[in-house]
């Protein structure tokens, strides 16, 4: 993500910073947040650096999202929280693990126990999927869903994808973030990659709109739209993270008109919506809790919240757990507005008593 201020020191620096925030070009989609109805193909839910599953949900009914693919980070790989979600909630929540362990067999332990479980999928780095393919196998076998995340089109695992669409073909794959955005002439000049991205089990998940580059990304975006289709795209808030860039829920699913795509009616549903209750929602998964023993909190990776993150603005992952509840408890994007206003109102009224 870049380098970031560390706001540990002093509350005047703190307030001085969230000021530039403050002072900055008007919230990224700061329009209303009714809209029509969804389904989130990828958010966080995971304590206590993202949400739990009743915040989660309380988002989704303000914003009109009929249900939800989530999953976690090594910031935060709280599976217990995952698994407590798919077991409550099943007929809204289809979760997405991830690979913990420090070793391939720690981690093909792992992965087995939460597709065991009921997990809908694993979140895969490219890089990983390649060097340990057995993980794959573990997902294929359990009728499960590859959450992959890579650069340059997936080049380096394309070849390793398809060959797992082959094996498996009850399976989708589902690339997040756009699917490794980078020059598209790489979706006809590499043949691996134009396989995978023509493959009709190849899903695209159109998330992380607000932080990449706005100009490349519309470039590549429209490129995808011509290989896959309406019929391949998902929508994904990347919520709570989205709210760290100061978008919206509702600004999340209007990107596709900032970046000019101009979908029909028909096409807008598909991508909101029919795409992910046809793949992931048209019959149960069945969840139980999984083991104490997978809660892997032991291997989180520390890392402050990256508030504003293009300013760099860093905060404690408590202090913002607090600040995060706070909007929640007063409606969140939905009824409280912007959050970059509602962080910079704390700011002022903190200032105010030094």
């Amino acid at each position: 993500m870049g380098s970031h201020m560390n706001l540990k020191t002093t509350r005047r620096r703190f307030v001085g910073v969230t000021a530039l925030a403050a002072a900055g070009p008007p919230a990224f989609g700061a329009e209303a947040s009714a809209g029509p109805k969804s389904i989130d193909a990828w958010g966080h839910v995971s304590l206590p650096r993202f949400m739990s599953a009743e915040e989660y949900l309380e988002l989704m009914d303000a914003n009109g999202v009929e249900a939800a693919i989530v999953g976690t980070a090594a910031t935060c790989p709280n599976l217990t929280e995952l698994s407590r979600t798919a077991v409550r909630y099943g007929n809204r929540f289809r979760v997405i693990g991830m690979p913990s362990g420090r070793t391939p067999q720690e981690r093909a332990d792992c992965v087995k126990a939460q597709m065991d479980c009921g997990f809908q999928g694993i979140r895969l780095q490219t890089t990983v999927a390649v060097r340990e393919p057995e993980l794959l196998d573990i997902i294929g076998k359990a009728g499960g869903t590859p959450y992959i995340e890579g650069i340059e089109g997936y080049r380096v695992a394309a070849d390793t994808l398809v060959g797992f669409l082959e094996r498996y073909p009850a399976c989708v794959v589902c690339g997040t973030h756009f699917a490794g955005p980078t020059d598209p002439s790489i979706l006809s000049r590499d043949a691996a990659v134009a396989r995978l991205f023509g493959h009709p089990r190849f899903l695209v998940i159109f998330s992380r709109q607000g932080y990449m580059d706005p100009v490349s990304l519309k470039v590549w975006t429209r490129a995808v739209v011509k290989v896959a289709g309406w019929e391949r795209l998902l929508y994904g808030s990347e919520f709570p993270v989205a709210l760290w860039r100061d978008e919206t829920l509702r600004s999340t699913q209007t990107w596709i008109d900032t970046a000019g795509l101009a979908p029909t009616a028909a096409e807008r549903n598909k991508f909101l919506l029919e795409n992910a209750r046809r793949v992931f929602f048209s019959s149960p998964r069945p969840a139980r809790q999984i083991d104490a023993i997978w809660n892997r909190m032991n291997e989180k990776t520390d890392a402050p919240v990256w508030l504003f993150q293009k300013l760099g603005v860093d905060l404690p992952e408590e202090a913002h757990r607090k600040i995060l509840k706070a909007y929640l408890a007063k409606g969140g994007d939905a009824r409280a507005g912007s959050y970059r206003d509602f962080v910079t109102r704390l700011v002022v009224d903190m200032a105010q008593k030094l």
